[in-house]
């Protein structure tokens, strides 16, 4: 593969994860609204029977949006020539994280359905209490910004203020999670951070599309 295809397959990556993530994300405020924290069994089991093919497909898109996220870091480190450095082996560790992370919570979401559907209330109710401690381990979990940032300090690949920006956002959301593990009010500060980090990708995606390469560096892949 060509280095400018790397750019393309990098930039496409980028995009189609965000809005994987955007849907997801979108989906408990919209058209899949979940049941509170302390839900009732009976409204557990009734969420899950009223949206149970939205709760797959929201579920899809969680673990799709992942792995295109990570793959997106990942490659954008390698045309930066940065994957040997510590900050680009740290990268690969949190995406590791992140990723399995992303499907124990799928698998519990996709347990707790299962089990509804089966008449299994207790073990439904207890993947369900499981999906809402995701949010904060996600939290604590290291941030892939800010690992990515650092890999692409010193590189070309893209602007300055791009690479500074991955770090404030990354320390910010690193910041916020610990900050929210005591005091949930801050979980809307931190859907900010995701919403910026998201843009941030758009953006880094686009400039990454429409990059003009000096000269010709053959093959990557």
């Amino acid at each position: 593969m060509t280095r400018r295809l790397n750019f393309i397959f990098t930039s496409v990556c980028g995009l189609l994860g965000t809005i994987a993530l955007t849907l997801y994300f979108a989906a408990t405020f919209t058209f899949m609204p979940l049941p509170s924290p302390a839900a009732t069994l009976s409204e557990i089991i009734n969420f899950g029977i009223n949206y149970h093919t939205t709760i797959l497909i929201d579920t899809w898109l969680q673990q799709f949006g992942t792995v295109l996220s990570v793959v997106f870091a990942l490659a954008l480190i390698h045309l930066a020539g940065s994957s040997r450095s510590l900050a680009g082996k740290l990268t690969l560790l949190t995406s590791a994280v992140i990723v399995s992370l992303s499907l124990a919570e799928g698998t519990f979401v996709l347990g707790a359905v299962q089990s509804g559907n089966n008449g299994h209330s207790e073990a439904a109710v207890t993947c369900f209490e499981l999906t809402h401690v995701f949010i904060h381990i996600f939290l604590l979990a290291p941030s892939l910004f800010l690992m990515l940032g650092l890999a692409l300090l010193n590189t070309t690949i893209l602007q300055r203020p791009f690479v500074i920006l991955a770090i404030v956002l990354g320390i910010l959301f690193q910041l916020l999670g610990v900050i929210a593990l005591f005091n949930e009010r801050f979980l809307v500060l931190v859907i900010g951070v995701l919403m910026l980090q998201n843009l941030w990708t758009v953006a880094a995606s686009i400039a990454l599309l429409v990059k003009k390469e000096n000269s010709r560096l053959g093959n990557d892949l």
